[in-house]
Formats: structure tokens, sequence, C-alpha cells
């Protein structure tokens, strides 16, 4: 697999994709921090600190934890599987899923309750959601998990408009992130070496120290991954700066994620995604403004939003 975009992507849409994820992220992402996420599963007598790993495992249904643990990458596989494994017997994976779409608007009516009557937001639901039902999610298990949850037929699905929003918006986030692991493995960068040329590379767009603690990487760990990529040369021989070959090679993947990501927004067109854009931003920079939640966060998704560049 190469880490450069196909001739064949569409720029534009690839550029859209990549601008619409730094509106979202913080919405998306937020989500899984909130009380009223950490209450679904305290309700279920597991730490509230699971909330992220065991609500966002959950469009996997029943699949193994070792699945989950591969799917999720960059958090240490034990972790992973620990949770998993104490959470399935007591908060299955559909009452994991229901209780998150009324976490998201419980949460939000607490967060931003104008927002959340904004006739805009059914109306961008919508178009995420037919975004959503035609990708291909081949090789990508986090959005087919996704996209089940709201196919037809499904007894899961989210109801309210603002569950819809965060539902629909999180699968394309997926979406893409199943699609940059792949460039990751293509560029053969093991989890943590991945993480450090990340870091080097996204400067203070990233939050190292929340990324070091949520992946439990501790000095040992990140010096050793931080050596291979000297070796590797990528990294200069203090460690912490690229190379212009580490350079080349992570802003190639970061290429190579925005055109897998490009396809639903191609399809949606730059009126529709623009619309997307304005209120995934909106909702965004409020949680970022009033402090519920911060811009720079262990992802390294850029605050404020990138643009969408104008229409070839």
């Amino acid at each position: 697999m190469s880490t450069t975009s196909p001739a064949a992507v569409d720029e534009g849409a690839a550029q859209w994709a990549r601008a619409v994820w730094t509106a979202a992220e913080p919405m998306t992402l937020s989500a899984y921090f909130t009380p009223e996420a950490a209450a679904v599963v305290t309700a279920a007598g597991l730490d509230g600190r699971s909330a992220l790993v065991v609500l966002r495992a959950a469009p996997l249904g029943d699949a193994a934890p070792a699945v989950a643990a591969a799917a999720f990458r960059g958090f240490p596989y034990p972790l992973i599987t620990g949770v998993l494994q104490r959470s399935r017997p007591v908060l299955p994976a559909e009452d994991a899923v229901r209780g998150m779409h009324d976490a998201v608007v419980l949460a939000a009516a607490r967060q931003q309750p104008d927002l959340v009557e904004d006739p805009r937001v059914l109306a961008v639901a919508e178009d995420l959601e037919a975004a959503v039902a035609d990708l291909d999610t081949t090789g990508r298990p986090l959005a087919a998990g996704g996209q089940a949850i709201t196919a037809p037929g499904s007894t899961v699905a989210p109801v309210h408009p603002w569950a819809r929003l965060w539902r629909a918006a999180n699968t394309l986030r997926e979406h893409r992130g199943d699609g940059h692991i792949a460039a990751l493995t293509a560029a053969d960068l093991p989890r943590v070496q991945a993480e450090v040329l990340t870091a080097a590379w996204a400067g203070t767009n990233l939050d190292v120290a929340g990324l070091r603690s949520t992946r439990s990487l501790d000095d040992d760990t990140w010096a050793q991954a931080s050596n291979a990529l000297v070796r590797r040369g990528l990294l200069t021989s203090d460690g912490t700066t690229l190379t212009p070959r580490g350079r080349q090679l992570r802003e190639g993947i970061e290429r190579a994620t925005d055109a897998a990501s490009a396809a639903p927004w191609a399809a949606l067109g730059r009126e529709r995604t623009q619309a997307a854009w304005d209120l995934l931003a909106e909702a965004s920079g409020r949680l970022i403004t009033s402090g519920q939640m911060v811009g720079t966060t262990p992802v390294g998704s850029p605050w404020p939003a990138i643009p969408l560049a104008p229409a070839a």
C-alpha cells in the first residue's frame, strides 16, 4: 500500500475529509469522557474510567476482546482485552450502544441545550447517515460496526436527532481511523513507534503527556521506540525531531489517510459537507470555549478546525 494519494482520489474531497475531522473530533471524542457516559458503565458495576473502551468497542458486538484491541491499535492490548473481559458479562454490547446514545443526548442537553434543539441537527444527521450507509467498510472493522448500528433493521439505531448526529459523525471518524491504521501498518510502524513519530510530527497539536498516560507508555517504552526510529533514519539523534525522510513518511501517511477518507465527502458534495463542518465546528468550539473539552488531545487533531477548501 502506498503512503501517497492515488491519482484517482478527489484531492478536494480529501481536504474536506481532513477539515471535517478537525471540526468534529472534539465533539465526537469528548462524548466518551462525560459523566453521562461514565454512568453507563458504572451502572453495570464497572469503573467509570473504562467508558471509552467499553462504549467505543460496543459496535463490534460480541467480537473477541483481542479483535477490539487490534482495531484500537494505539492502546496496549492487555488493557483493552482486560477491560472487555470484565465488561462483557455485565454490560452486553447492545445495552452499551443504547446507553451511549442516551448519554450523548443527556450530555449535550447539559452542555449546549440550545444547539441540541437546532433544526440543523436533524438535517446534518440525515446527510451523514446517508454517507455512512454508502461507506465501503471493507477492512475497516470499527466503521463497519458503526455502520451496522444505523443499517435498516437495526434494533439499536439512535432515535434522537443529536444521537443520530453523533453516531454518524463517530462512524465517519472510525472510518478515517481504520484507514489511518492501514497506512501506519503499510509504513511498517509498530504501535509505539507510530505514537512517537506522530508526536514528533504533530508538535503542539498533540498532548504528549495525555497520549503517554492513556496508552501506558512509560519512559523506557518511549525511549526504546524513539531509539528504533533514530536507527531507521526517521528521527534525528535527539530522538524528538523528524529527519527529512521521517517527515516525508509521516506526511505521506497523513495524505494516505485523507485520501482513504474522501469518498463520503465527495458523495455529499461541497454544500452539504460545509453544512456538516459548520455545525460540528460550532459544537466542538462551544465545548472547548466552555472548558468542557480541550483543543489539544492525544489524537493530534489541530484546533481551530481547518476550513474547507473551495470547490475545484
